[in-house]
């Protein structure tokens, strides 16, 4: 349980907020490279950490993110007009490059130094891994970038996802962390519903954690159903600061990124990858339900949302046929998750010994953040973090190995057969 004043710190992260102030002195995703895809393409609009912004690419292919409001009479560059190499206000063409400079001012006098003297307030950015990244703290503190191993591996061997979650960030970084709800809300109708005397699954998972450079790793161990005398089915989850969590993997690995768009909305960018397989786009898009135009709106919220209920099956519950009702993992974790409120009020909670994974991530973030409010550099930033080699495991180990040795234990993950069908 937090108190509300340092739930407050953990979930604010507009400008002049401790936590917004912290978040800013890392590498976000901006954007996926597929939505300015093609030179002078139509802006779009941004939203980070309460910030409005807007991004575009020049005539030579260039990103650039600036804020969203003309520094001339703050009118919209979303409406603006992109062409030769900047972006032009349609109010009194103001036109700027991907890096702030005002290149023209067609309503000044002829001579006018004026352009000289004024910037629009641009951020840093980088393309990489079929996303445009961007920086916005201070310039003088920005750190090394983030080389994720999904950043790195062929463009084929990937799968973005980008859907917009209406709840705190907070809420979607915890709701991964947390281990033990997977046997429940995605696998209750075979965990509780029509649980196999002969082969029950174990619900009661122990739970353990190791602090890292990047942030904290926790390991779950269960019995495992084929054996339960003799092998643990072993899970772990990265938790990469500020907000990536590198979940168990499926054959491919799975990482989220949780970029807080402003207190109460959350872009959640959920990434397949591999480094030796190509995954079908489309099938991994099909099989998660977030296509956009079919499950998704032009602007990425879901259509099945918390307005109706997720699309909740209450007869395939009745009928055992579905434990939530909701039916895949993305709305059923997004369905949980927002139903809490925007904000979830943790000083009501009354957390159990299966929540020593959330209970650690929160201390982390307070002890981070409250550093970095006493001038200490953010966790996570520094230039020998190895971001390539961060690996999580989904594996079947002897009982008597430790889940400290998890890592070191030479043993394969498991490859479940619907992973299969998603690679090509």
């Amino acid at each position: 349980m937090l108190t509300r004043e340092e739930n407050e710190l953990l979930t604010r992260v507009g400008p002049g907020t401790p936590m917004g102030g912290m978040l800013r002195r890392y590498w976000i995703p901006a954007c996926l490279s597929e939505e300015l895809p093609e030179s002078d393409c139509d802006p779009i609009r941004v939203r980070l950490l309460g910030e409005d912004l807007v991004a575009f690419r020049d005539s030579s292919g260039r990103p650039g993110v600036l804020e969203e409001y003309c520094p001339h009479r703050g009118a919209s560059l979303h409406l603006g007009r992109n062409e030769e190499g900047g972006l032009r206000c349609i109010y009194h063409g103001w036109k700027m490059d991907v890096d702030g400079n005002v290149l023209d001012m067609p309503c000044e006098p002829e001579g006018s130094t004026f352009k000289e003297r004024v910037k629009a307030v641009a951020y840093p950015v980088r393309e990489q891994g079929r996303t445009i990244w961007v920086y916005m703290g201070p310039r003088e503190h920005m750190p090394p970038f983030p080389n994720f191993e999904w950043t790195l591996v062929p463009d084929g061997n990937r799968s973005i996802a980008k859907v917009m979650e209406e709840a705190n960030w907070l809420q979607a970084v915890e709701g991964t962390v947390d281990s033990s709800h997977a046997d429940v809300l995605h696998n209750g109708a075979d965990t509780l519903l029509n649980r196999d005397p002969n082969r029950p699954a174990d619900t009661k998972p122990e739970i353990g954690f190791r602090d890292t450079a990047y942030g904290f790793w926790t390991c779950s161990w269960r019995r495992h159903q084929d054996d339960p005398e003799h092998f643990n089915r072993v899970h772990t989850t990265n938790m990469i600061l500020p907000f990536f969590c590198l979940v168990p993997p499926r054959g491919h690995y799975h990482i989220h990124s949780y970029v807080p768009m402003d207190d109460t909305h959350t872009w959640d960018y959920s990434i397949y990858y591999s480094p030796t397989l190509t995954i079908n786009h489309e099938k991994t898009m099909a099989r998660r339900t977030v296509m956009p135009g079919v499950d998704l709106y032009p602007d990425r919220r879901k259509i099945r949302n918390l307005s109706n209920d997720y699309g909740q099956d209450r007869q395939a519950m009745r009928e055992r046929r579905s434990f939530s009702g909701i039916g895949d993992n993305p709305h059923e974790d997004h369905g949980i998750q927002e139903s809490m409120g925007p904000i979830l009020d943790r000083s009501r909670e009354h957390l159990g010994a299966v929540d020593v994974g959330i209970i650690h991530l929160r201390q982390v973030l307070l002890e981070a953040v409250r550093g970095f409010q006493r001038g200490e550099p953010p966790l996570g930033i520094a230039p020998s973090i190895a971001y390539d080699q961060i690996r999580s495991l989904r594996r079947i180990l002897p009982r008597e190995v430790p889940w400290t040795e998890a890592y070191d234990y030479p043993a394969e993950d498991i490859f479940p057969e619907y992973a299969k069908e998603l690679i090509e």
